[in-house]
């Protein structure tokens, strides 16, 4: 077969290809390799190794941001996936008009809410997207001075129990699906709950429209040093959202966006479109919706035993979860051909401190339905765990 030909074989059977000091690094699940492929891949490989020193970024020789400091707080552009989002929560889409929200409750004994907010304030101080908006020309900014923020409170103690959970599960409904107003600050909301004389429930709730899950864990790895330390003071970050973005976006290599562009039109005549699930009612004639999270658990040994049955035929756990709902989706799916649309975090190491923001570094990333013999080794290993 000629090259697009392995190449293309090679993309359906999940083999990934990459360079290392002028070597070809093959990752393959067990049995994908079949002797065909290693001869075409061996005819191939001087072709094939210079078409990835074409196309791969080299991490170490990335140009590091310099910041702009008296731009700092000028519109910039949203990225894609926050373009996606913003558009999405217009309402214009079928089941839009939705935001994507992190909501997290915490019961604590004894909590100080005047020093946890003091702390919180610290946080909006140090990270410019905890000051973002997005502007109704589709920029996001970063504003220089906002209000001193305070965690809100309410008092339920002494209120009947049942009344007091009705109560706290009206506001855990109002704030998982709260939409702000995403021209105005904040995009977060901080409240507290005293259930008792020293028992506090926290909610919180923040539009990640302007911030990954990563960043959610960063902040609150910090908000919990300033809390338990108000005399600590983190050292100030150089660079921002806004440079990271910038920078991107500027510094791609117009070639290269020109080749990816030319690979993704030609393949999208033969692309799965979205999996054709059954409805009970037509999208558009559905008025007021929620969406609700069902929840199941996995033993812990079992878990174990599944990871380790995919560590050994070179599935991550992340692959068996994704194939498994796959599989579930292929079950409903009018059409067992389709793209699921995932998304993947991506921090170019453009800067020391790119690690320490917060921002929305997520991407996307199109996953077909995997191939048939892929698709009955997972399903075989899943079938396989057992408590035993």
């Amino acid at each position: 077969m000629n090259r697009n030909e392995l190449l293309k074989e090679l993309d359906r059977q999940g083999i990934k290809l990459s360079t290392r000091k002028e070597k070809l690094i093959i990752e393959a699940p067990k049995g994908a390799l079949t002797p065909e492929l290693k001869n075409s891949l061996a005819e191939h490989k001087q072709d094939i190794i210079r078409l990835l020193g074409q196309t791969e970024i080299n991490t170490t020789s990335l140009p590091v941001i310099e910041p702009e400091f008296t731009r700092r707080y000028e519109p910039f552009p949203l990225t894609d996936i926050q373009q996606a989002y913003w558009i999405g929560r217009s309402g214009i889409f079928d089941l839009g008009d939705v935001a994507i929200n992190g909501y997290i409750e915490f019961e604590s004994e004894n909590l100080d809410l005047s020093r946890l907010s003091a702390a919180w304030r610290k946080l909006v101080d140090r990270h410019d997207m905890l000051r973002a908006i997005v502007l109704p020309t589709g920029e996001q900014q970063i504003l220089e001075k906002v209000p001193s923020y305070e965690i809100s409170t309410l008092d339920l103690r002494g209120v009947e129990h049942l009344e007091a959970e009705r109560i706290l599960a009206t506001m855990r409904e109002e704030l998982s699906h709260q939409m702000l107003p995403c021209d105005q600050w904040p995009l977060f909301d901080i409240r507290a709950t005293y259930l008792s004389d020293r028992r506090i429930r926290l909610h919180f709730k923040i539009d990640l429209l302007m911030m990954d899950a990563a960043s959610v864990q960063i902040l609150f790895q910090e908000w919990n040093q300033l809390y338990q330390n108000p005399e600590l003071s983190l050292k100030p970050l150089e660079v921002s959202f806004r440079d990271y973005v910038i920078n991107k976006q500027t510094r791609q290599d117009p070639e290269l966006v020109r080749r990816s562009q030319n690979y993704w039109f030609n393949r999208l005549d033969d692309l799965p479109p979205a999996p054709e699930l059954p409805l009970v009612y037509f999208p558009s004639d559905l008025k007021d919706y929620r969406f609700k999270r069902y929840r199941a658990r996995i033993e812990p040994n079992i878990w174990e035993q599944l990871k380790q049955k995919g560590k050994n035929v070179g599935f991550t756990p992340s692959a068996i979860l994704l194939t498994a709902f796959a599989e579930i989706l292929k079950l409903w799916s009018k059409n067992p051909r389709f793209t699921i649309n995932l998304t993947v975090f991506e921090r170019l190491p453009l800067h020391p401190e790119i690690d320490r923001i917060l921002g929305d570094f997520t991407q996307y990333l199109r996953q077909k339905k995997s191939m048939k013999r892929k698709r009955i080794d997972v399903v075989k290993l899943l079938s396989s765990t057992t408590t035993t």
